[in-house]
């Protein structure tokens, strides 16, 4: 993808600072943060967090750019020269004024990239977690992860019987099974 889009500076700073964490810490400068124009505005989103910019021109902008956000966020303490900023993609590299940076893209029509946004926007990190990092009450290891019970449809005589308290966590070192108190509610 080659776009280019001239937004101005005082806009593009204020939404910087509208996508700012509170807390600066590692993990948040290395999230990424997504660009697209829709409909004339430019649509900058960020961990549940978008806002949008009015673009003076835009040319052959489709679709999105995935970029880091410490990167774009450094122009908070590095101010800008000049009325209005450059934001231009080339193939797979991002630049803002004269820094690079990589990105990646994706084109797609207007109405795809307002869907995707939307469903970024919405996207709750909790509701799917993959592994936590809870310490194992057995070997003592920081490997906890969530445990699905597998249903036993018919039970035989010679089965143990069923767990008072179903596990919710499993251990990935040593296999074994517990129910955390804050999975109860």
């Amino acid at each position: 993808m080659i776009a280019e889009m001239i937004i101005d500076t005082e806009e593009f700073l204020a939404v910087l600072k509208r996508l700012k964490p509170r807390k600066t810490t590692k993990a948040s400068l290395a999230e990424e943060l997504y660009i697209a124009l829709f409909n004339g505005e430019a649509i900058f989103c960020v961990r549940g967090v978008q806002t949008r910019c009015l673009v003076e021109k835009a040319i052959n902008w489709r679709g999105y750019i995935e970029v880091n956000s410490g990167v774009v966020l450094s122009f908070l303490a590095a101010r800008p020269a000049g009325p209005t900023i450059k934001l231009s993609v080339r193939g797979d590299v991002f630049q803002i004024e004269n820094i690079k940076v990589p990105c990646k893209t994706m084109q797609s029509p207007e109405w795809i990239t307002a869907m995707s946004f939307e469903a970024h926007l919405h996207d709750d990190p909790k509701a799917k977690p993959h592994t936590i990092n809870l310490y194992c009450p057995k070997c003592g290891k920081k490997r906890g992860e969530f445990f699905k019970q597998t249903i036993v449809k018919q039970r035989e005589l010679g089965d143990p019987p069923p767990p008072k308290y179903p596990s919710s966590r499993r251990c990935s070192a040593c296999r074994h099974e517990w129910l955390e108190f804050a999975d109860i509610l």
